[in-house]
């Protein structure tokens, strides 16, 4: 090999030596963690990886319906959250309107508003996905569906919407209760990832 050749080799083996040592590790992801970096502490390197939470399921079959679930939560929580904001909205006008025929007209508005804006929506779900929008409408909201239409349209709007709710096997008066376990503990998990950005 000719001389020149030699030292531009070398020449570059010192230069990209010492690029690497002026550089610090970054944190950045890998599958199943991130690398936050090292330490160094009296001589020893530590090294420090965050872990992603691993679930086990038994079965393929669970982790099946897992992932079933996480796709109808991230579709309809959206929904619940915008239900929280169009609550507050109305519980707010309301405060402000006295006369009660001036509150029927702003509620019969604003529910002629929600249907013509969320009926194709609800037209499009699964009947999984609306009972699980019944539950997180309670979770967000800290009332049932029920609740919101006897505080709103008076009880027999309410009960009458929730008869047509049982025809479809799923009831207006659903509590969200995640301490007990079971399905509502998955999907405030779920919930609590998505919140977190981790899905």
């Amino acid at each position: 090999m000719r001389p020149k050749y030699i030292f531009a080799l070398i020449l570059a083996a010192l230069a990209a030596g010492e690029t690497l040592q002026a550089q610090q590790p970054n944190p950045y992801r890998f599958r199943g963690g991130r690398y936050n970096g090292f330490e160094i502490e009296q001589g020893d390197t530590i090294i420090s990886v965050a872990v992603d939470p691993l679930y086990v399921f038994a079965p393929p079959k669970n982790m099946k319906q897992y992932e079933r679930l996480v796709r109808n939560v991230k579709k309809v929580y959206p929904y619940a959250i915008e239900a929280r904001q169009y609550m507050r909205t109305l519980e707010t006008e309301l405060d402000k309107i006295k006369s009660p025929r001036e509150r029927e007209k702003f509620i019969a508005s604003m529910e002629k508003e929600i249907v013509v804006k969320y009926t194709p929506i609800l037209e499009k779900m699964t009947y999984t996905q609306g009972k699980i929008l019944i539950k997180l409408i309670d979770r967000e909201t800290s009332r049932t569906p029920y609740q919101l239409l006897r505080d709103f349209r008076g009880r027999f709007t309410a009960g009458f919407y929730n008869a047509i709710a049982k025809i479809f096997k799923a009831d207006l008066k659903q509590h969200y209760d995640p301490s007990q376990g079971g399905e509502d503990a998955m999907i405030e998990q779920i919930i609590t990832l998505i919140d977190a950005g981790l899905l």
